[in-house]
């Protein structure tokens, strides 16, 4: 299976970090300080200099194949996943100046690598992309050497222990978040916070416009990105791709941009969370309907399951039911035009909202009013 092939004009670069909190105890494993890795996306100087990064990595494909056979039935193959177009400490382009900079936070249990397409079709397009895992609630998150953290949450019994287990999740993801910017500040000043002290990338420090951030993210990592700006003003819009939303953001609202994006079930006229918050929100704010999608179509889960599904390796109701009808090219094509569009714009790369350039009209995304 491949990524589709980004959409933008420049090379792409990509590094992964380790980074070790020392203020904070890891909230699942407390004798431990907090780690994360995140990965770097960036426009490059050089699209060939470099080996390119795996869309997986052999370990992390494992741990993948296991998650998915966690919420469906046991897979009856084996498949291989192509890399992904970043290369691997590539020295960042640093004739386009400074670039506006995504986070961005992966659902729950998911790890970062799960939405490699989006992640670096964006950074095709000049922005600086971090993407996160957060260690122990992922199913798995590879640290440099091969270490292999996994989810450290048992198997909710009710409906009280996963809310709380999501309510402990969005904490534990906000502190990972501005942990975060707080090193990215540190990059940007030509430190390296990388634990292990790898070397950084040429003229990746140079690039970071840290004046200009945003945030996006899948399920409880959309969440996670409006509690995000609830809580840290450095980050100034955001987008939600099919999250129910939790925390003190549903009845404070937002005063700066911010998308919400559901899947064909799920929009202020199902999810009462979407209601208050909508209700709430002080700030300029659009919600869309992806037609045809379901939860799973907003991740890279969606090139993968239907693959699966058309060689016979899951059932096609099981790809469904989690990707929907629509074709996950489309799909995909239409994430990344309305992310790029958004964050174009509010991130100051246009002076004011343009109408939606006609690649982006597409009967399957539906605006609500």
């Amino acid at each position: 299976m491949t990524l589709p092939e980004p959409s933008g004009t420049d090379a792409i670069g990509v590094v992964d970090l380790h980074l070790i909190d020392p203020s904070r105890h890891d909230p699942y494993v407390p004798a431990r300080a907090r780690e994360l890795m995140v990965s770097i996306w960036y426009p490059a100087a050089d699209r060939a200099a470099m080996p390119v990064r795996p869309w997986f990595s052999e370990q992390m494909g494992r741990a993948y194949t296991d998650g998915l056979a966690q919420i469906g039935p046991p897979a009856t193959g084996s498949w291989t996943l192509a890399p992904s177009h970043g290369r691997i400490d590539a020295a960042a382009d640093s004739a386009g100046g400074r670039r506006p900079v995504v986070l961005f936070s992966p659902g729950m249990g998911m790890p970062r690598e799960a939405s490699t397409a989006q992640a670096e079709d964006l950074a095709s397009h000049g922005f600086v992309v971090v993407a996160m895992s957060h260690t122990h609630e992922s199913l798995a998150t590879e640290f440099p050497g091969g270490r292999l953290e996994k989810n450290m949450l048992p198997q909710a019994q009710d409906v009280e222990q996963l809310e709380a287990q999501i309510g402990q999740a969005m904490e534990v993801r906000v502190a990972d978040t501005r942990f975060v910017l707080d090193r990215l500040a540190d990059l940007g000043t030509g430190a390296d916070p990388d634990a292990d002290g790898h070397p950084l990338p040429a003229n990746l420090a140079g690039i970071l416009d840290l004046s200009k951030v945003a945030m996006f993210g899948h399920s409880l990592g959309g969440a996670t990105a409006a509690q995000v700006m609830h809580d840290d003003r450095r980050v100034v819009a955001g987008v939600d791709l099919d999250g129910s939303l939790w925390g003190s953001v549903l009845t404070d609202g937002l005063d700066r941009p911010f998308v919400l994006i559901g899947g064909t079930d799920h929009g202020r006229a199902q999810d009462t969370g979407w209601q208050q918050f909508w209700a709430a929100d002080r700030g300029p704010k659009l919600e869309f309907r992806l037609d045809g999608s379901q939860h799973h179509s907003f991740c890279d889960n969606q090139l993968i399951v239907p693959v699966l599904a058309a060689a016979g390796i899951v059932p096609a109701d099981f790809a469904a039911k989690m990707v929907g009808t629509i074709d996950p090219r489309d799909s995909l094509d239409l994430q990344r035009g309305y992310l790029r569009g958004f964050f174009d714009t509010t991130l100051g790369r246009y002076d004011d909202l343009p109408k939606a350039p006609d690649t982006l009209l597409h009967p399957e995304m539906i605006p609500v009013p």
